[in-house]
């Protein structure tokens, strides 16, 4: 958006929210939704109260152009002290609960984190216990506590630290310059596309090359302290956070063999259950959309014992949807009015219904772009 759009914009969404506009759209959207149709969208009244869930990965302060969805705690204090004022905020087992016996409270609400990162911990949980707020944190097991970091964060830690301003990169057979910090970002994140569709063993082949194709130190390459610990996970628990998988590696399941996908599932709950002595019944897709997973990975999940699955697929839920292809989104915005205005503007025309899984096709390479999540 434009600086003098921008200038524009959030004056007026500000004049909005101080009229009430955000608490009418909140109020319309637990009563109906518009639905997209050949002539655009019209009014259907809504069986049932619906619900949203909110997806989060990185809260951190500073400015970070090589993090994923990362947002500063002063804003991620903002949004949660106007879900804790405006929404029923709720776990995601109870969310379960409610929407089987159809007994969804009005503006229900949950909140989510993938991957696992230490400020969740750090940032994010000092704000989630003072507003008395419950969460989930889907944690990558094999990344917690290890020193191991996802595929897509050594990309991005390897263009950040890189002392280079040029480099024969995978996607280009001639040498790409990034000179500046934003034009590194963008080729890291051109990357990331790139090396996404690929086999997970090409991938991370790839990915362990582009450490020394950077001329990253051998001091600069390890993640100690990015993702969370063992301890750090127990202390998320005992302070009300639910403990979800995101499986073992983060692979693609769609992508991966069926033996391979049940130990990504079992492995994962086991390890959560040992750490925090309780079952392990909530999941997260790792990229989370409809070709990301196919219906056996929805059935694995099933049988080893999961209750919820979220994806990352754009909209609102509702009691009867499958509570193992749940939607999720945010709106992304700097500022509350916008970020308030959209959250309530979602509610009342987010799309709705489970997502259809991918082909069952385990060993699928089909292409997708996009940061990973």
């Amino acid at each position: 958006m434009s600086p003098s759009l921008s200038s524009l914009v959030r004056p007026a969404a500000a004049g909005l929210r101080a009229v009430g506009a955000d608490g009418v759209l909140r109020a319309i959207g637990d009563r109906g939704r518009l639905e997209r149709g050949p002539r655009g969208r019209r009014w259907v009244p809504r069986p049932s109260r619906p619900f949203q869930i909110l997806i989060y990965h990185r809260v951190r302060p500073g400015p970070s152009p090589f993090a994923i969805d990362a947002i500063p705690p002063e804003r991620f204090a903002r949004q949660m002290e106007h879900l804790a004022r405006h929404f029923r905020v709720l776990p995601l087992e109870e969310l379960r609960r409610r929407a089987e016996e159809r007994s969804v409270p009005p503006r229900a609400i949950a909140v989510t984190f993938d991957d696992g990162y230490a400020d969740n911990h750090e940032f994010a949980l000092p704000i989630l216990a003072r507003l008395g707020l419950p969460a989930t944190v889907f944690v990558v097991t094999g990344c917690v506590g290890t020193g191991v970091a996802p595929w897509h964060d050594r990309v991005l830690r390897a263009f950040e630290r890189t002392p280079l301003r040029e480099a024969l990169l995978p996607w280009s057979d001639e040498l790409v310059a990034f000179p500046t910090e934003p034009d590194r970002r963008a080729a890291a994140f051109r990357t990331l596309a790139f090396l996404k569709p690929m086999a997970e063993e090409e991938r991370l082949a790839a990915v362990s090359r582009l450490d020394d194709t950077l001329e990253i130190p051998e001091e600069a390459r390890g993640f100690g302290g990015l993702m969370l610990d063992w301890d750090q996970v127990r202390g998320l628990h005992r302070r009300g956070v639910a403990i979800g998988s995101h499986t073992v590696t983060h692979p693609i399941l769609s992508r991966v063999a069926p033996d391979r996908i049940r130990s990504e599932l079992v492995d994962s709950k086991r390890a959560i259950e040992e750490a925090v002595g309780e079952p392990a019944t909530l999941f997260a897709y790792p990229n989370g959309r409809p070709e990301d997973y196919t219906a056996e990975v929805v059935a694995a999940l099933d049988c080893a014992g999961y209750r919820v699955a979220v994806t990352t697929s754009f909209g609102t839920n509702e009691p009867g949807d499958d509570p193992l292809r749940w939607r999720r989104g945010t709106p992304w915005e700097p500022d509350l009015p916008r970020f308030a205005l959209k959250l309530a503007y979602y509610r009342l025309a987010g799309e709705t219904g489970a997502p259809r899984p991918g082909p069952a096709s385990p060993s699928a390479t089909a292409p997708t772009g996009g940061a990973a999540r």
